[in-house]
């Protein structure tokens, strides 16, 4: 590693930490006026594609989440994608009744089945101390529901979210749509990433941290960051 000064990046999610060591401190400064605007020019360091800006916002449900892929009977099965659209919304309409005036802010989906002979279908990230599956599946009545608890066990199994983040994600979606969707709260819910000056670029990771893997794959362009680290962990 070169000579100071470095910049730290630390964007947290939930449990989850992403740290990014760069050299760039000069470029993300120029013409920023302040520490604010500092924070969200770092922000594309750790939300560079769809899996990142999911990864992140996935974490944000601690170890409470659950994954449901939801399923159509043949009855109700729509013959396109503003069906299922309309029947998700009219799911989420049914979720926002069962809060009784509670806020739906924990909840991410991706609508699967847009290509070939495969059937279409709903996965669905929700909170179990909002909706557990029993009352999941008293609400779809369109069909089946299968969940899959995200407790930390689970969590810690699969080395992070990214491997769910990446399955939200693994079909192409048609033309003009986002491949999966959240709430606009969730989104809000993410912190600026913490930024600080380091004269060594030397980081610590919390006692009890558990560091997950990090394939070549995973890291930030180092062309325009200049990283020379980049960790990612489990803070409890």
């Amino acid at each position: 590693m070169p000579d100071g000064p470095f910049l730290v990046i630390r964007q947290r999610a939930g449990p989850l930490v992403k740290v990014l060591v760069t050299d760039r401190w000069c470029f993300i400064r120029r013409n920023c006026d302040s520490k604010m605007t500092i924070r969200k020019r770092c922000g594309p360091a750790m939300s560079r594609t769809t899996v990142d800006k999911l990864e992140l916002r996935l974490a944000l449900f601690g170890y409470d989440g659950v994954f449901y892929t939801l399923t159509f009977a043949d009855e109700y099965l729509p013959p396109n994608r503003a069906g299922v659209m309309r029947i998700w919304d009219a799911f989420v309409k049914k979720l926002k009744r069962w809060r009784k005036g509670k806020p739906l802010e924990f909840y991410v989906y991706r609508i699967e089945g847009l290509h070939g002979d495969k059937r279409y279908h709903i996965h669905a990230f929700l909170r179990d101390s909002d909706f557990p599956p029993a009352v999941v599946r008293y609400l779809w009545n369109w069909g089946e529901v299968d969940d899959e608890p995200y407790n930390r066990k689970r969590v810690l199994k699969e080395q992070g979210y990214r491997g769910l983040a990446v399955y939200f994600t693994k079909e192409l979606p048609e033309v003009g749509t986002h491949p999966w969707g959240c709430s606009r709260a969730l989104s809000r819910m993410l912190p600026l990433p913490d930024v600080r000056l380091s004269s060594t670029g030397a980081t610590t990771t919390p006692k009890g941290a558990v560091m997950l893997p990090l394939p070549p794959r995973d890291r930030p362009d180092t062309g325009r960051w200049g990283v020379f680290q980049y960790s990612r962990y489990l803070s409890w």
